[in-house]
């Protein structure tokens, strides 16, 4: 179990073991899944998909520094966990039997589980009930998740994981806002597949500022593709949903996204 194992190491020792263990694939507590399963969530693997973790995962804490009641014993949710690259690093601070990952891609959920197997993981459809009753976590974490749901499925995951955290909870999801619109299409080795998924320039500017959200299908999973939104739009969401936006964090790693920090109203 890795909150036995390394809860008593400084979080740079734990963090420099998990990027050793990337080395080598498999060290009994640190173990990663076959690289054509790695590659699958964000196209790294090995080293590099384990210090981009790593990365996140700094910024996640510092966020959640001023949320002082969690403790080992507290409930986590990574929703949209992969291979569990990043669930995995969460027991440093949190008992594994109390971390909990959700996926819609059978092929991820079933490494989670080999690789992971004290902790729990479910498959989950698109736009399906969680499988968690009501106020059951004390922190719900998504990853490179939102940036990718259509509105009507971002919508609807919002509404479930307020649903599940609980009154005195935290959730932080990553999304994507203007500036990294607009850098998708100044970018030449990026312009013709960002136009195919959205259409033009001005018409993907002018949908976002008129409706606060604007989505393109890459067809890779069910309402799932490139998402871009402002808080105007996640704010009115969280305000019909009883829940509020508390602020925003960014991390330093090339390439990152917005991360946003919501709870329900008091």
């Amino acid at each position: 179990m890795i909150y036995k194992t390394y809860s008593n190491f400084s979080l740079d020792d734990f963090f420099e073991s998990y990027i050793d263990s990337a080395k080598n694939f498999n060290d009994g507590i640190f173990n990663f899944p076959e690289e054509d399963i790695q590659v699958i969530t964000n196209g790294l693997k090995g080293e590099a998909t384990a210090k981009n973790a790593v990365s996140i995962y700094r910024e996640l804490l510092g966020a959640l520094r001023s949320a002082k009641w969690l403790l080992p014993s507290s409930k986590i949710l990574d929703y949209g966990c992969g291979w569990g690259r990043l669930t995995r690093l969460m027991a440093h601070s949190f008992e594994d039997a109390n971390i909990f990952g959700v996926d819609v891609d059978d092929r991820l959920i079933a490494s989670a589980r080999v690789n992971l197997p004290h902790m729990n993981f479910s498959q989950i459809e698109s736009m399906g009930e969680l499988p968690f009753k009501d106020s059951f976590f004390d922190l719900a974490f998504a990853n490179s998740v939102f940036s990718h749901l259509s509105e009507i499925s971002a919508s609807y995951t919002l509404n479930e994981l307020i649903r599940v955290i609980s009154p005195l909870g935290i959730i932080v999801i990553s999304v994507l806002e203007q500036p990294e619109l607009e850098k998708f299409y100044s970018n030449p080795k990026q312009t013709d597949w960002i136009t195919k998924i959205m259409g033009d320039l001005g018409v993907a500017r002018s949908t976002l500022l008129k409706n606060g959200f604007v989505w393109g299908d890459t067809h890779r999973w069910d309402n799932y593709g490139i998402a871009v939104m402002n808080d105007q739009w996640l704010t009115s969401k969280l305000s019909a949903m009883n829940a509020e936006l508390l602020g925003s964090f960014r991390t330093n790693e090339n390439g990152s996204q917005n991360y946003k920090i919501i709870k329900k109203k008091a």
